[in-house]
């Protein structure tokens, strides 16, 4: 799969991979930055242009549309399709840094936003409660060393063991997971301002992680946002490659595995003394959702509903089954005054579908990347070639 720098926005250097710096135009062409090569080519024009001779016509501009996407380099077109992705989103943080709200506003639309996802930071009491989670899950860092360095940034060759992906065979599938794994750290990041939460490595000096702890906030995970929105993502874009509906099948052995490996890597964060499980519980609800939000502007395919993830009064290990099932209660404290309008359930979602629109650039990607999934898969078991 080749390694995917940057992908992980726990490194602090997530939506950089392979482009900082570059401006979306150098790194492009072999030796196109170098100083021997510009006078090289300088020198061999001079020997072999000749007399100046005027073109008789003009060349006609390109065509404009989402199809002007195939003009251009890999690097520009993620970007122009980055752009495109975060266009209408925007966050509204409590004045008292308790929680956030990711909102989606379509452009043109006189009406308000409407809301993806709320979130709403535990109490300090329920991160020290979870740390005894990372005193356990220490056991395991040898044993898993090797997963957890790689995950560092790399998370779709994980994903991409379950097949059906490759950088050189399948590019535009590879470049539209790339694409929702930069994006939803650029997002994940923003939240993680919003709600500031202290790292474990700050509660005790004896948790001790094995790997630097980033330079960011510790809720949400950002390895459990973006392997899970990148997870949810591959498995819409597999099931419309074999003609399937757009809803989960829970029981389906590529969902099933595609969830195991993004809980796996959102754990292995607990294991290595950087997360804990709340923090991937969290992440889980964000990268769900911007799935669905991002697959409804790429096809229009599927529902988006609002969630809602109370943090407050959690004390519970991460399971991705448990989050799916929206099971996780709350455990109040016994001097804790439940209010009425407090749900016990920690995860919480709305009613209705938001109303988000398709947009012409993002499925032309999304078209591209369905065929060459196809191309993959081959036909049905049951159909004869």
């Amino acid at each position: 799969m080749g390694t995917q720098s940057g992908e992980s926005g726990e490194s602090g250097e997530s939506g950089e991979s392979g482009e900082s710096g570059e401006s979306g135009e150098s790194g492009e062409f072999i030796g196109s930055g170098s100083f021997t090569g510009a006078r090289a080519r300088t020198s061999t024009r001079e020997g072999v242009v000749g007399r100046w001779q005027c073109p008789e016509f003009p060349r006609k501009n390109y065509v404009t549309g989402p199809s002007a996407l195939d003009l251009w380099s890999p690097p520009v077109r993620i970007r122009i399709l980055e752009a495109e992705m975060l266009s209408g989103i925007y966050y509204d943080d409590h004045p008292g840094g308790d929680s956030v709200c990711v909102w989606y506003q379509a452009k043109g639309d006189d009406l308000p936003g409407q809301p993806l996802v709320h979130i709403i930071r535990p109490r300090e009491k329920d991160f020290y409660k979870q740390l005894i989670y990372l005193h356990h899950y220490a056991a395991l860092r040898m044993e898993r060393s090797g997963e957890i360095m790689t995950e560092i940034t790399n998370i779709l060759s994980f994903l991409g063991a379950v097949g059906h992906l490759h950088a050189s065979r399948t590019p535009r599938l590879f470049e539209l997971l790339s694409l929702v794994l930069r994006v939803t750290g650029v997002i994940e990041m923003r939240v993680k301002h919003a709600l500031a939460c202290r790292r474990a490595v700050e509660f005790s000096p004896q948790i001790q992680p094995m790997i630097a702890t980033p330079g960011h906030g510790s809720l949400p995970s950002g390895h459990a946002t973006e392997s899970f929105a990148a997870a949810f993502v591959f498995y819409a874009l597999i099931r419309r490659a074999r003609s399937q509906s757009a809803h989960i099948s829970q029981g389906e052995q590529t969902f099933i595995q595609l969830m195991r490996i993004a809980e796996r890597i959102a754990i292995n964060r607990t294991v290595a003394g950087v997360h804990f499980p709340v923090d991937s519980v969290a992440g889980m609800v964000l990268g769900w959702t911007l799935a669905d939000f991002y697959v409804k502007r790429f096809s229009g395919r599927g529902d988006v509903k609002t969630r809602h993830f109370d943090g407050r009064w959690f004390d519970d290990d991460f399971c991705y089954e448990k989050v799916l099932a929206r099971s996780y209660r709350k455990h109040r404290d016994e001097d804790s005054i439940p209010q009425a309008a407090d749900s016990d359930e920690n995860i919480t979602e709305g009613g209705d579908d938001l109303d988000i629109p398709v947009s012409g650039l993002l499925k032309y990607q999304w078209d591209e990347a369905v065929a060459e999934c196809k191309l993959m898969l081959g036909p049905p078991p049951d159909v004869q070639p």
